[in-house]
C-alpha cells in the first residue's frame, strides 16, 4: 500500500465528491478494503472535519449503487449497493436500490455481511426483468380495480301487473365498440354511453307494456371495447381510440353497473352472459367479472363468466345460442347447436342462434333453427371502415322477446 499519510490527505480532498467506493479504490490506486481502513482512521480525525458531518458522508457513500449493468437485449438488469443496514423485507430492498417498479421487477436477490459490531457493513444484490408492455397495463388495471368506486344506485324491484303473460327479453349487446375513434369527430364517450342506456331503457319499457319480464338476458363482451389494453385487436390489429385504456375501463364499467342496476328495475331477474368479442376477448372478460365482483350481494342477478365462445340458454321451453359470429360461419353454428346442447335439446320446441361482428342485419331459418345476426351499437366509422365502403349501415339497439311456452313474439328496435 502507497504511504498511508499521503493516502488519507487524498481522500480528504475528494471525499465531498460523494462517489462509490469503488470510484475511490480506482482513483486512489488501492483496493475497497484499504479505503474502508482510511474511512475508519479519518472518522478519528477531528480535525479534518467534524465527526457529524464525516458520518453523513461516509453513510451516503455506504448507501451509494455500486454497480448497475442492463442487458437491452435480454430485458434483465443486475444491481448491487452497500449499506450499514440489513434488508429486512422485499420493500425495503425497493426503497434502498431505489428501483423504478414500474419499469422493473426483482426476480432475486442476495446479500451478505462484513464488518463488525462498530461498522456493520451489508452488500445487497439485486437480479431484474424488465416489465412488459402487458404487465405495465396490468399493474395498472389492478390499482384501478383496487381504487374504483363508481356512482351507487339504489335497486329497485319490478312492478308487476296482473294479467300480463311472463316473458324474457334479450338485450344483445353486440358490436359496442364504445372507445372507438370517429373520424367525422363524434368522440364525446359519455354521449354514446348515455344514448345507448337511453335508448336499451325505452325497448324495456315497451317489453313491459305487453309482458310481465320475469328474466332478461343481458349480453356483455363482443366487443364492447374497441381493442385490447395493448391498444390493438385481440389478434394484435392496431386500433385508435378516443381514451387510453385506463380511462376507457372506468367509464365502461361505471356505465355497465349503471345499465345493470337499471335492468333490475324492469325484470325479476337478469342475467348477465360474457360472449367473447375479437375485438375485446380479454378485456372483456375482465370487465365481467370485475362486474360480478362488484354486484356480489346483489340479488336476482346471476353472471356465466366462462370464457367458452357459444353460450346456451334456456328459457320457457326456448333454446338460445349466443356467439359473436366472428370464426364460425351461421350454417355451421346451426349444425353444432344440437350436439353441442344435446342435453337440452329435447326439451325445447324453440331454437335460436344469436351472433354479431358484420355490423348489418341478416336473418336465416336453418331447418327450423332462427339465425339473427344483429347490427352494431356502435355509429363510430374508422378510416378503415371510410376506405372499404363500411359507411352505410345504421346502428341500432335490438331487443328480442322470448314468451314462455310460445317462443319469439317480438323484436324491439331503437336506432342510435
Amino acid at each position: 500500500m502507497p504511504d498511508y499519510q499521503a493516502l488519507l490527505n487524498q481522500l480528504e480532498e475528494i471525499l465531498h465528491w460523494k462517489k462509490s467506493k469503488k470510484f475511490y479504490a480506482d482513483k486512489l490506486g488501492i483496493a475497497e478494503s484499504d479505503v474502508d481502513e482510511l474511512l475508519k482512521e479519518l472518522r478519528t480525525r477531528e480535525s479534518i472535519i467534524q465527526e457529524a458531518e464525516l458520518g453523513n458522508y461516509i453513510s451516503e457513500l455506504e448507501e451509494t449503487i455500486v454497480r448497475f449493468e442492463e442487458d437491452i437485449l435480454k430485458g434483465t438488469g443486475e444491481i448491487v449497493i452497500n449499506t450499514k443496514d440489513e434488508i429486512k423485507s422485499l420493500d425495503e430492498l425497493i426503497v434502498k436500490c431505489k428501483i423504478d417498479t414500474d419499469k422493473w421487477e426483482i426476480t432475486k436477490y442476495v446479500q451478505n455481511y462484513w464488518g463488525n459490531g462498530e461498522t456493520p457493513h451489508w452488500q445487497v444484490k439485486a437480479w431484474l426483468g424488465k416489465k412488459s408492455t402487458e404487465q405495465v397495463f396490468q399493474d395498472a388495471f389492478v390499482d384501478f380495480l383496487d381504487s374504483y368506486k363508481p356512482v351507487s344506485q339504489e335497486v329497485m324491484s319490478p312492478k308487476w301487473e296482473g294479467n300480463k303473460f311472463p316473458a324474457m327479453l334479450i338485450i344483445n349487446k353486440q358490436d359496442s365498440h364504445l372507445n372507438k375513434y370517429d373520424i367525422d369527430g363524434n368522440n364525446n364517450i359519455t354521449d354514446r354511453l348515455a344514448n345507448i342506456m337511453y335508448k336499451v331503457e325505452v325497448i324495456a319499457n315497451q317489453a313491459t307494456l305487453s309482458n310481465n319480464l320475469d328474466q332478461i338476458t343481458y349480453i356483455l363482451g363482443s366487443d364492447e371495447f374497441n381493442s385490447e389494453f395493448t391498444g390493438m385487436t385481440t389478434k394484435g390489429t392496431p386500433q385508435t381510440n378516443t381514451h387510453t385504456y385506463q380511462t376507457s375501463f372506468e367509464y365502461i364499467c361505471g356505465h355497465e353497473v349503471l345499465m345493470i342496476t337499471m335492468l333490475l328495475q324492469y325484470a325479476e331477474n337478469v342475467n348477465v352472459v360474457y360472449v367473447a368479442g375479437n375485438h375485446d376477448e380479454f378485456v372483456g372478460w375482465h370487465m365481467v367479472n370485475w362486474l360480478q365482483t362488484y354486484f356480489r350481494n346483489t340479488e336476482r342477478l346471476t353472471f356465466d363468466c366462462s370464457p367458452k365462445y357459444r353460450k346456451y340458454v334456456s328459457y320457457g321451453g326456448s333454446a338460445l345460442m349466443f356467439n359473436h359470429g366472428d370464426a364460425i360461419k351461421p350454417a355451421k353454428l346451426a349444425a353444432l347447436f344440437p350436439i353441442e346442447y344435446r342435453e337440452g335439446w329435447s326439451f325445447h320446441n324453440n331454437f335460436y342462434i344469436f351472433t354479431g361482428d358484420k355490423h348489418h342485419e341478416v336473418s336465416h331459418d336453418f331447418n327450423g333453427i332462427k339465425f339473427y345476426q344483429i347490427p352494431a351499437f356502435s355509429n363510430a366509422k374508422s378510416l378503415w371502415d371510410d376506405k372499404n365502403g363500411h359507411t352505410m349501415s345504421k346502428a341500432e339497439v335490438t331487443g328480442f322477446l322470448i314468451e314462455q311456452g310460445s317462443g319469439m313474439t317480438n323484436i324491439f328496435k331503437q336506432y342510435l
